[in-house]
């Protein structure tokens, strides 16, 4: 696979460079349009460019710390479209943190939320922001019958997406929706007709459950449309008015499929907390490996010192196979006393054709390179190297491969009796020099 360095051309006559790599790795659909149609630009033009400036540097930090709620949707939009899973999850997650946290429960700052939860639903298919939207209504004591009475007073231009909205907020209690309905029908249309509108919202009413539950609200909608009915000219009115008043036992509602059924959908909401964790919001970083990255990655700069991921765990990747490329690691290693002590830990491509790596551990084996060599590292140019250090053994995964495990005690060589004192010691940090072309670290 070959990668490109990519320029992304954004709104306001502003331009990003980014590296093909990184964008990749994060995004499957920038992956496809840059390995296998070569393009070396995107134009983004439908996003704000400072939307477009959070979607690039989340994607090279692995944090979403310059996210607004300005600026929220297009970001949103941005990781649903380039297939950015981690960062729709972290969008979600910011939206019930930040957006849905009212400081005052103003209807504007509600209707805010409302409106992205109903274009995120009904635009990007994610149902998960209308159930925490309505989940969080609830929990604030925020009368649903007096949001959907604003929120649709203007009955007859709201649309479709508006329409499913309401419906999803009223939970299956059609007699939320039938106060601004019969409010519309009432002064608006003079009870002389039903607007498309109207029609709609009734063929989607369960009315079945609406007069079991409602029975006195039910027979005075029932009358009002029997009303309607006798003076209305209109074939279909007529339709719609005897399927609600004289449903068939059984008939179900003919709802849009864009309508989020809250009752089964609750639960979801709820699990959310744990599908969130930081385990799976980071960046699926190769489809050839099983663990997850937990930060993100950056290009590693000659010479810095970088600090270790959980469980002593330092994570890389090179793009390219290059005979004897190296790279060098420092490990400052502390003892429980507070000692600390350093220790080389280097590894080169020595065969590109057959993929021979060598290795060498300072203080375990001879401090030269093409004399120990890892096993059966993949072939495949782009490589994601996990590399764990335990207090027994150094241990070498390539895309999902071992390459090696080394135990400090069992196999350093028999003249090496400080290796395994010194590497047994907890690792703080790791010093990195290299010389391959492009080295990506996790952090």
């Amino acid at each position: 696979k070959q990668w490109y360095q990519r320029r992304v051309a954004i709104t306001a006559g502003q331009e990003i460079r980014t590296n093909s790599v990184i964008m990749s790795l994060n995004s499957p659909v920038i992956d496809r349009l840059t390995s296998e149609l070569h393009q070396s630009s995107l134009e983004m033009d439908d996003f704000t460019a400072g939307a477009v400036n959070c979607f690039v540097d989340s994607i090279y930090t692995g944090d979403v710390g310059t996210l607004q709620k300005q600026i929220f949707e297009d970001v949103n939009k941005m990781s649903h479209v380039f297939e950015v899973s981690w960062l729709t999850k972290r969008c979600l997650k910011f939206y019930k943190s930040d957006v849905l946290n009212f400081t005052n429960n103003s209807y504007q700052e509600v209707l805010f939320a409302c409106e992205i939860a109903s274009r995120a639903h009904y635009n990007l298919k994610q149902t998960r922001y209308v159930t925490c939207f309505v989940k969080n209504l609830m929990s604030r004591d925020i009368s649903r019958k007096m949001f959907l009475q604003r929120y649709m007073a203007d009955f007859a231009e709201l649309s479709k997406r508006q329409l499913e909205m309401s419906l999803s907020m009223a939970r299956n209690d059609f007699s939320l929706i039938m106060v601004p309905l019969t409010s519309h029908l009432t002064m608006n249309l003079k009870c002389k007709n039903l607007d498309k509108n109207a029609m709609y919202l009734l063929e989607a009413c369960d009315v079945q459950k609406f007069r079991q539950d409602h029975p006195d609200n039910f027979d005075d909608a029932a009358n009002l449309l029997l009303e309607i009915s006798e003076v209305s000219e209109c074939d279909e009115v007529k339709e719609v008015v005897r399927k609600f008043v004289r449903p068939n036992s059984g008939t179900e509602a003919s709802s849009s499929e864009n309508v989020v059924d809250l009752v089964e959908t609750t639960e979801e909401c709820e699990d959310d907390d744990e599908d969130d964790s930081d385990d799976e919001d980071f960046p699926e970083v190769s489809t050839q490996t099983d663990v997850e990255p937990e930060r993100g990655w950056i290009q590693a700069v000659y010479g810095n010192t970088y600090p270790l991921i959980s469980d002593n765990t330092l994570q890389f990747i090179t793009t390219d196979n290059e005979v004897q490329k190296y790279i060098g690691m420092w490990y400052n290693l502390v003892s429980e006393e507070g000692g600390r002590v350093g220790r080389w830990f280097g590894m080169r491509c020595e065969n590109t054709t057959s993929s021979q790596w060598s290795y060498y551990i300072e203080g375990c084996t001879v401090c030269n390179y093409n004399v120990q060599f890892l096993n059966s590292v993949p072939r495949d140019k782009v490589k994601h190297w996990i590399i764990n250090k335990t207090s027994t053994h150094l241990n070498i995964v390539c895309n999902k491969v071992t390459v090696l495990n080394f135990n400090f005690a069992t196999d350093s060589d028999p003249d090496k009796t400080d290796g395994e004192h010194n590497w047994s010691r907890e690792a703080e940090s790791v010093y990195i020099e290299f010389n391959v072309k492009l080295l990506l670290i996790m952090q």
